[in-house]
This record gives structure tokens, C-alpha cells and sequence, in this order.
């Protein structure tokens, strides 16, 4: 067992996503038993999504199970000042949902305004990625548009770039993903927390090939894993020398901490590693 740090979306319905679609109620039964907290033991391991995990070595976190709740009561009536049509899930739905089981998890959407004429938005992708800003470390949010821009939130603070300028900042630690010492990270109004070694964690320039694809996707065409994909069912439809250079091609194209997606939860990417870099191995079928 481990920590997760997750995004907690919240709705102006009442409703909030943490891996589950839960009301006020099943917010509060979530930080009751422990699947939602606020805080995490110091020496206990953080797994951030895409990015690594990490040794908590100390942290000051803002909120316990009661303060965190108010929060999220607060940020719904800044959403609904008036608290219209609150959703709340009956006891004859969450009957059904669990006969069926059925778990909802919607997906938020990040976007900005590029114009307020027929309010005119641009979509866009992201992930949490570590920054240096200002003498201090964050953990921030890193999003590329469909337009090629890139902001970066963290604390209260947005930051403009275009993604031809983001390479140079993975390049030269701006942007980075693990600790050669202890380091103090700024999360949010949530926490302040010191860091240790890394259990593992993403290559920062294979975080910048993700946020690349994640470009390529918003803008309609095929990310390097779709590409990869293709070219292995290539492979098998005609093996041979060329195919196999061209899979092998694409394979490191791909972010290496996205490669496991290329199959299904068991095989992950072994069946491309046997074919690339040990070719006279038997597939097992």
C-alpha cells in the first residue's frame, strides 16, 4: 500500500471525483475510512501519477479530515452561491450502482478563454511535473493547449510559454522530477513537505515526449504510441528486417515511462522488447 496524490475535481452540483464520483456525503465517508486524506505519515512513500514516487521524509499539511471537508464545502458555493439543485445520491442508487457494479469517474477537462466574443476556448493536457520559480520548489500543473501554448499553475500563480521554449526548461532543471537531496516542495494551499529519494521516477526529458504526444493528440493526430502500435501489427503481418528497424524506431520514440501502455496490464511492452532487441526468441502464444 501507498500514497496517491490526485487532482480532487469538484462540481457546482455538489459532486466530487476522487476515483470516485462521490456527493457531500460520500465525501465524507471517503475521509472517514481512509481512502481521502489530507495528510501523509512522515516515512510513508508519495506516488505521484506519471511523475514517481517519493519518501515523505516531513511534511506541515494545512487541513485534517474536517478542515479538508469544509474546504471542499467552501469551493462548491464559491461554484453555486446560492447551492441550486446540490446533488445527492440515494440510498436506492448506490443499491443499484454496487448490484451493477458500476463506479463512475468523470474526466476533467482543462481549457482557457481565448475570447470572450461567443466565449471562444482552447483545450488542452497535462501533468504534474516539479518546478523551480522564484527560490522556491512546486508541484505544479503543466498544460499544453491545442494552440502550442503552455501554462504552468501552481500556488495561485500562471505562467505563459510556448512549447518550443519548454524543451530547455526540462533541459536545465526548471523543470524536474527527482531529489539529489532532501528538497521542501510547495503544494498548493494544501501542504508544505520535504522529499526524499526517489523509489523511482520519469526521465525529465521523457516527460517533455509526453507533453508532445499529449500536443499531437489535442491536435487530431497520432501520438508516438499509436504510431508504435501500427508498426508492431506491421511487424507481425510481414516480419522482417525493415519492419522490425521501423517498430524498433518508434518503440524509443515513445516516453519510456508510457511504454507499458502498448499492451494490455500483464504483457505491458514485452512482447515489442522480445521482437526488438531479441529476435530470435520464441513468442509464446
Amino acid at each position: 500500500m501507498q500514497y496517491f496524490y490526485i487532482n480532487l475535481d469538484v462540481y457546482e452540483d455538489g459532486m466530487m471525483n476522487c476515483w470516485e464520483l462521490v456527493d457531500l456525503d460520500g465525501l465524507k465517508e471517503k475521509l472517514e475510512i481512509g481512502w481521502l486524506v489530507p495528510s501523509i505519515p512522515d516515512g510513508e512513500n508519495i506516488s505521484i501519477h506519471g511523475l514517481g514516487a517519493y519518501k515523505m521524509i516531513t511534511g506541515s499539511w494545512n487541513y485534517d479530515k474536517n478542515g479538508y471537508y469544509e474546504y471542499i464545502k467552501r469551493a462548491i458555493e464559491r461554484l453555486n452561491p446560492n447551492l441550486n439543485n446540490i446533488y445527492t445520491i440515494s440510498e436506492e442508487e448506490k443499491k443499484l450502482l454496487e448490484q451493477r457494479r458500476i463506479s463512475y469517474s468523470p474526466e476533467a477537462k482543462d481549457f482557457y478563454v481565448k475570447s470572450e466574443l461567443f466565449y471562444q476556448t482552447v483545450e488542452g493536457n497535462g501533468f504534474p511535473i516539479f518546478m523551480k520559480h522564484e527560490g522556491c520548489c512546486y508541484l505544479a500543473n503543466l498544460v499544453v493547449y491545442q494552440d502550442g501554448c503552455v501554462k504552468c499553475y501552481h500556488s495561485g500563480c500562471e505562467l505563459d510559454y510556448k512549447i518550443e521554449e519548454v524543451q530547455e526548461m526540462f533541459r536545465n532543471g526548471t523543470f524536474f522530477t527527482e531529489f539529489k537531496t532532501p528538497t521542501k516542495i510547495m503544494i498548493d494551499d494544501f501542504a508544505e513537505v520535504t522529499l526524499g529519494e526517489a523509489a523511482y521516477c520519469a526521465d525529465p526529458e521523457e516527460k517533455y515526449k509526453e507533453l508532445l504526444d499529449i500536443h499531437s493528440k489535442l491536435n487530431g493526430k497520432k501520438t508516438s504510441l499509436e504510431k508504435c502500435r501500427e508498426a508492431y501489427y506491421s511487424y507481425l503481418e510481414y516480419p522482417s528486417d525493415y519492419t522490425r528497424e521501423r517498430l524498433k524506431e518508434l518503440y524509443e520514440l515513445i516516453p519510456e515511462h508510457e511504454r507499458m501502455y502498448l499492451g494490455d496490464m500483464d504483457s505491458k511492452d514485452a512482447d515489442y522488447i522480445r521482437i526488438i532487441y531479441y529476435p530470435d526468441e520464441k513468442r509464446e502464444v
